[in-house]
């Protein structure tokens, strides 16, 4: 029996367009040019990075948690318009700061974007979710980081070209001009992340409440095939499983430990290439447009290769050879053996780092109820926040023992955070998942409609 294909919901081919946009934005006046703006602005201080850096990743954490609450008991979509008050609050604040360089206002701009992030992410995760009919999670959401990484090129190919009019110097009034066109790049996202709704999810898991009054008088052909496709579409294990609490928290915990080293130098890797690579705008915007090249080319084929062999075995074999070169190119740095090795090093090491995120972020979600999806994104922003946080401590870091062994505490903290995945190596992958989902399901078609004892006798 051949079941009809749902259709894409609305909100998956909008969110990604948001995506696309809204990190187009960020890449283009937070990815590089403002730790950069910020460090000419405070006379070279890595600590005044490291504490803005900060400030948003608080507001956002702070924002996050009762956004997941409220997107979890009301409806996501409010959430999401409620947040675009506050977006455009923070980008007016924000180009009003470097209109009159004010290093006081900018924190204040900066925490608000963190707030409007905080809002916006947790409901806009949740409903993509929501959205993504059974066994389509890891491919959609592998999509999304293609098109984040997408926007992610484009802000820098716009810095680029300003840099070039500008004359390619790093000063504080051409940082100030391509920040300001990176919260102007900000307006059509949020019109785009307006258009959302509750209304265009995908109804791919079993309501428990809608299931329990529909047990009874549960005869007919209808209800039978009924039951048959919800159970199809059930993307999570039951909740009687004994992965479905255990797996979400190990890869949380495996997030938050990568969000902490993470933050303690992706924020520094500007303030590296500035001062002691000496490279010049262009050159930095340039590897800021390669890296998200190649990370949607390695997301994809690392996706093709989880269904095989499982997405937590191949998270850490990408992981470990991001570390790997992490280290080569602080080697390759520290002996001299010149700036295009190091540029190599940290672009095999930033691709091979970030290419897997769609693959622990989907196991995550087979393991989390749809009415839990909203806390559980809350812990991507409390990751996030993770990561904010840690590059305070990076700022301090890097002023008392030095940018170059910051880097090697951030290595180290990337393996440590690989461990707990190895825990989850037992984990079927997608392929037997999938096998194990239509066996059940033939099983099941291939019952008899009616039992015996429900039978008329003659």
């Amino acid at each position: 029996m051949c079941l009809p294909e749902a259709s894409p919901s609305k909100n998956i081919s909008r969110y990604m367009r948001y995506t696309a946009l809204i990190f187009a934005a960020r890449s283009l006046w937070s990815q590089s040019v403002l730790a950069s703006y910020i460090y000419l602005l405070t006379d070279n201080s890595s600590e005044a990075v490291g504490n803005v850096t900060g400030l948003m990743g608080l507001a956002q954490v702070l924002m996050s948690v009762p956004s997941g609450i409220l997107s979890d008991k009301y409806r996501r979509d409010t959430v999401l318009r409620f947040s675009l008050f506050v977006g455009f609050a923070a980008i007016s604040l924000i180009m009003t700061s470097v209109i009159l360089d004010s290093f006081a206002l900018l924190c204040v701009g900066v925490s608000v974007y963190g707030a409007f992030y905080g809002l916006s992410y947790t409901a806009g995760e949740a409903l993509l979710s929501d959205s993504i009919i059974s066994g389509e999670r890891s491919k959609i959401l592998t999509r999304k980081n293609q098109f984040m990484n997408a926007g992610t090129c484009l802000g820098p190919l716009t810095a680029i070209l300003m840099f070039y009019f500008l004359g390619n110097d790093w000063n504080i009034a051409d940082c100030s001009l391509v920040i300001l066109a990176g919260q102007g790049l900000c307006i059509p996202a949020f019109f785009l992340l307006c258009s959302l709704s509750d209304n265009y999810s995908a109804n791919n898991e079993e309501d428990e409440e809608h299931h329990d009054n529909d047990t009874n008088n549960e005869t007919s052909l209808l209800k039978d095939v009924t039951r048959d496709s919800n159970s199809i579409s059930s993307s999570s294990p039951p909740s009687s499983s004994p992965y479905s609490r255990r797996v979400p928290l190990i890869i949380a915990l495996s997030d938050l430990i990568s969000g902490l080293a993470s933050g303690m130098s992706i924020r520094f890797f500007p303030i590296f290439f500035l001062d002691n690579l000496n490279l010049s705008p262009i050159t930095v915007q340039s590897l800021y447009i390669l890296s998200p090249l190649v990370i949607v080319f390695l997301s994809k084929q690392a996706q093709k290769i989880s269904k095989k062999y499982g997405r937590c075995q191949i998270t850490v074999l990408f992981k470990w050879l991001g570390i790997t070169n992490m280290m080569l190119m602080i080697l390759a740095y520290t002996r001299n053996w010149g700036t295009p090795l190091v540029l190599t090093f940290y672009l095999i090491r930033t691709t091979t780092m970030n290419c897997t995120s769609a693959l622990t972020k989907s196991q995550l979600y087979d393991y989390v109820k749809k009415k839990e999806r909203g806390r559980f994104t809350v812990l991507e922003s409390v990751n996030m926040f993770s990561w904010s946080g840690s590059a305070a401590m990076g700022g301090f870091l890097v002023e008392r023992i030095g940018i170059v062994d910051n880097f090697i505490v951030t290595g180290s903290l990337q393996f440590v955070a690989t461990i707990p995945l190895l825990f989850l190596f037992s984990l079927p992958s997608e392929v037997e998942q999938r096998d194990r989902r239509i066996s059940t399901t033939n099983s099941n078609l291939s019952k008899p409609l009616l039992d015996d004892d429900e039978t008329d006798n003659p």
